[in-house]
């Protein structure tokens, strides 16, 4: 991989944003003064675009008719007047009309040029918010590209400016991250504080609110995450640890938003959890008046408490805490909250969580959905696997809420954890429709695609009906994720995140091995099969030559790979157990050639990211994350293939040694 970065510098290889744009017509902005003062870097983060006269031409101008955050385009010879009211509506017209003109914004770093210039269509409809709230919680703990760009001040808030241009283009008017724990040292808090007060400004000249999420109990931080506090004797005040850091994050860096949250797996006693959080509520209202605070209500089954004479999910004592408190309800992985779960966090389904969500909004009541677009640990890209599913998923929710009461779902923030691997799809097609409810989720793959890669729409709308029927409907999402050593250890402590698996260790003690062929092996392999096939149609179109649609159609192939991997994997082990080694053999050294064909696929998706500093996603690297990796270095290795032959190896005893613990 050091490599191709080298090459990437040296301009031997495409490397991302910073690549020469190709040749096409220019689209001028002029701007009404009172939106002047965001266009500036509207149109320096748009190639091709620049402000003042030309043609075609995008004029924006002032309309104090339209409604908030709302605007309406006209067709004016062979360019687009933009009427809004504010300046967040000028911005989103603005890009409805590049968009118009074949732009599409993908990746922060990378939006999507159009060689030529399309026609825009006639389009007369005023466009408004449905959902008040809309934007992310770029999740920091993780090393994505969002920590870098708004954790670490060395870097320069030039991505954070990026990142801002590119949620407002997609619609969105609120970003998050997450404290890291790092801060609590007074040197290192005061350099974070001069960088991200540059980025609150810049995000409230751009009409963007900001949101920060902070740990309230030690006990169950378990990734370096800030927290407020770190007493577990009981004999400190929780008052006097919340009054000594709470001002860490406050002080010269007044967020609209403090997100409070509760780690996972481990619960406090719940008078305590809620006494804390209404001590948390009392001090952010004395400090910050008009500041918002939220809890999140995370995931996890088993986590049940008693309180008030009621039975309850432990993250639920929000209720119990001060009415002005928001509650972000939490969904995980691509479920999400009317079909099955499968097992995630132990939940068949997050029915509680759509209750409670529900009783909110049908009452008028504040309230986030907070659903993923990415979960990153052993999961989806870090394997990788392109999971085209999570598009279809986040849109059924915020269809089947609207279609609940008449009353509007107030917020909707999505957890965000990586854009490489097309997952940039996931964000950007969520972020639209929480503005305008899409009438189907495979408009908004066809939007996207449109402009270069919209003979793919279909396959990719037909992967994703797969991936519904076979990993959700078959539960095989569990097969082909990975594991790491923490996820096995965890299982032995009833512990458990993503979906449980019977896995190839297990196999020996199955009391019904024909069973397991005929409920996980025979749909698996059905779903390889059904992948071979799209991929050859992928490869099969007359798509662009471009990093666009190389991703593609790397992550079609991945996913095939994956999928008669982990198939030959179980049936050699199933051989083995059976006496049959010589037909167990062969299928290993299949498995082994198909690992090999990945490395191929992973080297060349890596050589060629989004990112202009991908080395950072993809190899070992100091930062202040619990992870001294980039999001992709499990990917980039196979480490959980590594891990998943290695122990099939040792059931054959074909090699020795210990599997890879794919944590380090």
């Amino acid at each position: 991989m050091r490599a191709a970065v080298a090459l990437c510098l040296l301009g031997l290889v495409a490397c991302g944003s910073d690549d020469a744009p190709p040749a096409r017509a220019d689209v001028a902005v002029a701007v009404d003064p009172a939106f002047a003062g965001a266009f500036t870097d509207f149109v320096a983060f748009a190639p091709g675009v620049t402000l003042g006269e030309g043609s075609p031409k995008i004029s924006v101008v002032a309309d104090a008719a339209l409604p908030a955050e709302g605007y309406r385009l006209e067709r004016t010879g062979d360019g687009v007047t933009v009427r809004a009211a504010d300046v967040l509506g000028a911005q989103y017209g603005a890009a409805a009309a590049l968009e118009g003109f074949g732009y599409r914004f993908r990746h922060p770093f990378d939006p999507f040029v159009p060689g030529e210039l399309a026609t825009p269509d006639d389009d007369a409809a005023v466009h408004a918010p449905q959902i008040r709230v809309r934007g992310m919680q770029l999740h920091t703990l993780h090393p994505i590209e969002g920590y870098f760009a708004f954790w670490e001040p060395d870097t320069g808030t030039e991505q954070a400016k990026r990142v801002i241009d590119w949620l407002v283009k997609n619609r969105g008017n609120f970003l998050q991250w997450v404290a890291l724990d790092d801060i609590l040292e007074a040197g290192r808090r005061a350099a974070w504080r001069t960088f991200t007060r540059e980025i609150l400004d810049y995000a409230k000249a751009r009409g963007v609110r900001t949101g920060i999420n902070i740990q309230l109990f030690g006990q169950s931080n378990l990734q370096l995450a800030f927290d407020l506090s770190d007493d577990r004797t009981g004999m400190v005040p929780i008052a006097d640890e919340i009054a000594e850091r709470l001002p860490m994050v406050i002080d010269g860096v007044p967020f609209d938003v403090y997100d409070l949250s509760f780690g996972e797996f481990f619960n406090a006693d719940p008078q305590r959890f809620v006494d804390s959080v209404n001590e948390v509520r009392a001090q952010l209202r004395a400090a910050l008046p008009a500041a918002e605070m939220h809890a999140v209500v995370h995931v996890g089954a088993e986590q049940r408490v008693e309180f008030m004479g009621s039975e309850l999910l432990y993250y639920f004592l929000v209720k119990f805490a001060d009415p002005s408190i928001v509650p972000d309800i939490h969904t995980t992985m691509f479920y999400n909250l009317f079909e099955p779960a499968d097992g995630a966090y132990q939940h068949t389904e997050f029915d509680e969580h759509r209750a409670y969500l529900l009783e909110r909004k049908c009452a008028g009541l504040p309230a986030a959905y907070f659903p993923e677009t990415a979960y990153w640990v052993a999961f989806d890209n870090s394997v990788p696997q392109l999971f085209p599913l999570y598009v279809r998923n986040r849109w059924l929710d915020l269809d089947r809420l609207a279609a609940a009461c008449p009353e509007p779902l107030d917020n909707h923030l999505l957890f965000s954890t990586g854009w490489e691997w097309s997952y940039w799809l996931h964000d950007t097609s969520s972020l639209r429709t929480s503005y305008e409810l899409a009438a189907r989720w495979e408009d908004l793959i066809a939007h996207q695609l449109a402009p270069d890669l919209g003979a793919a729409a279909l396959l990719v709308t037909q992967l994703v009906e797969l991936q519904h029927r076979a990993l959700q409907g078959d539960r095989l999402v569990a097969y082909l994720a990975g594991r790491d050593a923490a996820i096995d250890a965890g299982r032995q402590l009833n512990i458990i995140s993503q979906p449980d698996r019977v896995r190839t260790i297990d196999l020996p003690a199955h009391p019904d091995w024909n069973g397991f062929r005929a409920t996980v092996l025979a749909p698996l392999a059905r779903y390889a099969q059904e992948l071979d096939g799209m991929s050859a149609q992928l490869a099969a179109l007359a798509l662009p030559a471009s990093r666009w649609a190389a991703e593609l159609r790397d992550g079609f192939a991945v996913d095939a790979l994956r999928a008669h991997f982990v198939g030959n994997l179980y049936e050699a082990t199933l051989a083995h157990l059976g006496g049959a080694d010589a037909a167990a053999r062969q299928l290993l050294a299949l498995a082994r050639r198909q690992m090999a064909e990945a490395r191929t696929v992973v080297a060349r998706r890596h050589a060629d990211l989004h990112d202009p500093n991908g080395a950072r996603l993809i190899e070992k690297t100091p930062n202040r994350t619990f992870y001294q990796f980039g999001y992709l270095f499990m990917a980039d290795t196979l480490c959980y293939w590594e891990r998943e032959l290695a122990e099939v190896d040792g059931l054959l005893g074909t090699a020795t040694g210990a599997p890879p613990s794919c944590l380090f």
